[in-house]
């Protein structure tokens, strides 16, 4: 049986996509499951989709064939390159808001298009007779003269920003008895504090070594004026100075000028005379107007040094002598970096002349001291002391006196200092409008102050 099974053969009948296994009728009851093979490799294609409208019907319709066919192949790309693709269409479907909102953006650029027109129109008109820069022959409406007034006026409404805002910074100076010799004008940034930031501290100002003793010593001889560099110098001045014994007056950045991005103190504009006025400063651009008058000085780093009371002997010199003008005194010293060094040798050398003239006039007088210190006795005529000794004696003595005064005395004179400010009728309006008070107003104003105080006595 199973060799009549091996040589029965099996028709197959291929039709299409199906094939059919017939068997012998013994085997028909075995019901086989039709099984279907499809070849991929003699599939045909789906034929693609045809219209019903085909070139006659089209014709009969009266359609031009060739001019369709002429557009289509213009409007086909040759290549993917040269495909353009079309612009996307404009918003159809805008909300009333956004149409309010566009329109009213709309106004807002043409008004502010007619701003600026009528402010270029009204900055070229003619000169008025109570401007300074009026001249009749300027006048006139040609481009030219129109120009010209429009960049006038312009670069004047530019110089309310890089310009101080008053023409005298300070007021005028106190009269003869109460006016000190000179005027010291000190920066405050990396001169007298350095300040220094990192991430676990965050910011931490140090005061420099000596500064205390720098500016109280120097306050006897100088009316000392912060010139800082930054904006907010009067919080940082109210640490070093609570009293208000060192600095006379304090001036922040807006004082200055800025020319080229570059901030400029100018010492014209100080109400002083320049010949008695000394600046000290680490920037050479903030004194680049005057450095005839400059005392110049690296930056310090925060680090321990005794730079500033160095300075103190040739500041002291230059105040208690019969100075006309601090200029060439200052001039005469090549590398200004070096003066305390330079001034030390210089003093050394005059003390050496000194003791030698002294010597050489008294030299008959030495044979009588020697004879005195045989015998016990004093000195029939004591060598003297030099005049920049007594100087410093004088003002040793005077800055102790000071520290005690502040010491026992500085929170009472604060507290009266604080009163006497809050009961200024000095208003801002006024200090805009007529200066700032004069020194003859300020002391009739304590006067009065005195006298109702006793009255109420």
């Amino acid at each position: 049986m199973f060799s009549l099974r091996r040589n029965i053969s099996n028709l197959i009948k291929v039709s299409g996509r199906q094939t059919a296994l017939i068997r012998p009728a013994k085997f028909a009851l075995l019901k086989p499951l039709p099984v279907a093979f499809r070849n991929y490799a003699t599939e045909k294609k789906d034929e693609k989709f045809q219209s019903i409208l085909n070139d006659d019907l089209l014709a009969q319709a009266g359609v031009d064939l060739d001019a369709e066919n002429s557009k289509s192949q213009e409007k086909k790309p040759s290549s993917d390159s040269e495909i353009h693709y079309s612009k996307p269409k404009g918003r159809k479907n805008i909300s009333s808001i956004d149409q309010r909102r566009e329109q009213r953006a709309k106004y807002a650029y043409f008004a502010t298009y007619l701003a600026l027109l009528g402010g270029v129109v009204y900055m070229a008109r003619d000169w008025d007779e109570t401007e300074p820069q009026y001249k009749a022959e300027e006048n006139g409406y040609t481009p030219l003269l129109m120009w010209n007034r429009f960049y006038a006026r312009f670069n004047e409404l530019s110089n309310f920003f890089t310009e101080p805002a008053f023409d005298d910074l300070l007021p005028p100076p106190p009269p003869e008895p109460y006016r000190r010799p000179l005027t010291l004008v000190l920066t405050l940034d990396d001169l007298l504090i350095h300040s220094d930031w990192n991430p676990k501290t965050g910011w931490k100002t140090a005061k420099r070594p000596g500064l205390d003793y720098f500016l109280c010593y120097l306050s006897q001889y100088y009316e000392i004026v912060c010139f800082s560099s930054t904006s907010n110098s009067n919080l940082i001045i109210e640490k070093i100075d609570p009293y208000r014994a060192y600095f006379s007056y304090d001036l922040p950045r807006e004082a200055g000028r800025i020319k080229d991005g570059k901030l400029i103190k100018d010492l014209s504009l100080l109400n002083r005379d320049l010949g008695k006025t000394v600046i000290i400063d680490v920037d050479p651009d903030c004194y680049s107007l005057q450095p005839e008058n400059a005392i110049p000085m690296e930056k310090w780093d925060g680090k321990r040094d005794d730079k500033l009371v160095r300075l103190i002997p040739f500041l002291e010199y230059l105040a208690t002598q019969p100075i006309k003008d601090v200029r060439p005194v200052l001039s005469s010293y090549g590398d200004k970096k070096d003066i305390p060094e330079e001034f030390a040798r210089r003093e050394a050398v005059l003390r050496k002349k000194w003791d030698e003239d002294w010597e050489q006039k008294n030299k008959h007088l030495n044979a009588n001291n020697l004879a005195a210190k045989l015998l016990g006795a004093p000195s029939v005529n004591a060598k003297p002391k030099m005049p920049l000794d007594i100087i410093r004696e004088a003002g040793q003595q005077q800055y102790l006196q000071t520290v005690k005064f502040i010491k026992e005395h500085g929170e009472k004179a604060l507290e009266e200092n604080n009163k006497l400010m809050a009961q200024q009728k000095f208003t801002l309006e006024k200090i805009v409008t007529e200066g700032l008070p004069k020194p003859e107003d300020i002391a009739r104003q304590q006067q009065e102050l005195q006298q109702q105080q006793q009255q109420q006595q």
